[in-house]
């Protein structure tokens, strides 16, 4: 009798199929095992790296702080400060520093406790339990109920104009800032960049949790319905060019001016508005100072 010689369906077959088996379910998890591990060691070892490099920056940023505001009022300051690397001490409109004689001043009063003036950046973090009084906007964005008159009478007076502006982004929770910290990253780490250069890059474009603005409400990116890309083309767009003109008679400054990166930790945004009041956006607007300058001036005056 002649013997059996198929494979498909014979017992070496089966035979064969749980050694294959076992053998990757033996092997499968523990590659899977070890490639995360590894993953692990260099996400932990590029995490100290970027917290080392964190800590370095918030350093040098409070330093600098430390000294804007130690010479603000000091007229003797201004050689010293013309050869500061940083350039801390920027010049204002008339021509003058804030260190020479005739010195810069606030010529109202300033209610540092004011919800108008409240300062959100690295140094200064939002507790994840602080909640704004929120209020839908036109196209369902939310923002604080106290900016929604000045915001919507900016929109209609630009309308009028003939230019259309929307709101793209407003309040946003922890959790949507986390989201897009961390898509941004991701989108980074593809693009071939490691942990640390994705952080940096992302920070420098995309506040970390807790340090954003737009967890206060108080914040809001404007664009023209015609671009809408967040770029260094939106700022010469006919809508980012009239509220740069116009956003402080509505009390909306432009919050990350260009020139100011050093102070603020932000590159410029040219769609990046924040609502402080008429009072003191002229004022802001006029002196070209950013919030953090304006806010250590007002210190400065107590």
């Amino acid at each position: 009798m002649k013997a059996d010689t198929r494979y498909w369906g014979s017992v070496r077959f089966y035979k064969h199929l749980i050694l294959t088996a076992t053998a990757l379910m033996i092997l499968v998890p523990n590659i899977g095992l070890m490639t995360m591990l590894v993953r692990h060691h260099r996400l932990k070892k590029s995490y100290h790296a970027a917290a080392t490099e964190q800590t370095l920056y918030i350093n040098q940023l409070e330093e600098r702080l430390a000294y804007f505001m130690e010479h603000w009022d000091n007229p003797d300051a201004g050689a010293d400060l013309a050869t500061k690397e940083s350039q801390l001490v920027p010049e204002h409109s008339n021509g003058h520093s804030t260190t020479d004689e005739t010195m810069l001043s606030i010529p109202f009063s300033v209610d540092l406790t004011d919800w108008r003036y409240l300062l959100v950046n690295d140094q200064n973090p939002l507790a994840e339990s602080f909640q704004p009084e929120l209020v839908d906007t036109r196209n369902e964005k939310q923002i604080h109920r106290k900016i929604r008159a000045s915001l919507e009478l900016m929109l209609d007076d630009a309308k009028k104009e003939g230019l259309d502006i929307i709101i793209c982004s407003a309040y946003r929770d922890y959790e949507l800032q986390a989201q897009l910290v961390e898509e941004s990253m991701e989108k980074l780490m593809r693009m071939g960049h490691n942990y640390t250069e994705a952080h940096w890059l992302t920070k420098l474009n995309l506040a970390l949790v807790g340090t954003s603005e737009h967890h206060t409400g108080l914040a809001v990116d404007l664009v023209g319905t015609d671009y809408q890309t967040l770029d260094e083309k939106q700022a010469e767009t006919p809508e980012a060019k009239w509220l740069a003109e116009h956003a402080h008679e509505y009390g909306f400054i432009l919050r990350y001016p260009e020139g100011k990166e050093h102070i603020t930790g932000i590159i410029y945004e040219s769609w990046h508005f924040r609502y402080v009041g008429r009072t003191a956006a002229a004022f802001i607007t006029e002196n070209q100072l950013c919030l953090e300058e304006f806010l250590a001036l007002a210190e400065q005056q107590k």
